[in-house]
């Protein structure tokens, strides 16, 4: 993929090799079909959990253990319409409103403090961004900046610095993510896009799913790359050079 050839290469000579996975803008991808293999399997494993309560109390008795099986039950119910919700927002999202104006580094300055708010182990350096202009609402694009730095600072229980800076790629301005988190495995790669997909207990799974779902809808490209041990980078496909910088 051509936009990867300006980003360094974060593998080491002692780490494993990196991998890389990417969306090419434009590619033809049954989304649809995705969203709806990763729902069915969430769903098969609440609905197990379903059926598997209700036979505790058919065979049980009317003590307090049966109020604290029910209450079980609700709680997978209400898995179930959270995931619901999220195949709904993801498979027919709402569009940001038209582009606002806004500038590429005002929505990334914001998307920092948001993400350094929410999360006490996370430090956000942002580099000197090129001017561009934004092929996609700051609306959406601050979504997207959202969902990563969230994985980001969620990949570790310690301390997460993550640099964001820009790279120029012809007449093409990419934004990159880069953490020094744990990294994924080529498996874990491999699926990272695709949603529901998650190693952290309690977590949907569909943050970067809702990334590669929003920039689908706007025809933009974006790709991830990765090495245990050593972290992640995310790059995306996010405005236009400016014309004066293309000088």
């Amino acid at each position: 993929m051509s936009f990867f050839s300006s980003v360094d290469d974060i593998a080491t000579v002692d780490s494993p090799p990196a991998g890389e996975v990417f969306r090419a803008a434009g590619e033809r991808r049954d989304r649809r079909g995705r969203l709806l293999r990763g729902y069915l399997h969430k769903s098969s494993n609440s609905l197990c959990g379903i059926k598997g309560y209700a036979s505790l109390i058919a065979g049980g008795d009317a003590s307090g253990r049966t109020t604290a099986w029910a209450r079980k039950i609700i709680a997978e119910v209400e898995q179930l319409e959270t995931i619901y919700q999220s195949v709904r927002d993801m498979a027919f999202p709402e569009p940001a409103p038209l582009h606002d104006g806004g500038q590429l580094a005002s929505v990334v300055q914001d998307a920092a403090v948001g993400a350094e708010t929410r999360h006490g182990n996370l430090t956000v350096l942002i580099d000197d961004l090129a001017d561009g202009r934004l092929r996609l609402p700051t609306g959406d694009l601050l979504q997207i900046l959202t969902a990563i730095l969230d994985n980001s600072a969620e990949s570790s229980s310690g301390p997460v610095l993550v640099t964001i800076g820009s790279v120029r790629e012809h007449d093409q301005l990419l934004l990159s993510v880069s953490d020094d988190g744990p990294g994924m495995g080529l498996d874990l790669l491999a699926q990272a896009m695709d949603p529901f997909v998650t190693t952290r207990d309690g977590h949907l799974g569909i943050g970067l799913a809702r990334v590669d779902t929003i920039l689908d809808m706007h025809g933009l490209g974006w790709g991830l790359r990765s090495t245990p041990g050593a972290g992640t980078t995310v790059t995306l496909e996010v405005a236009a050079m400016a014309a004066a910088a293309r000088t």
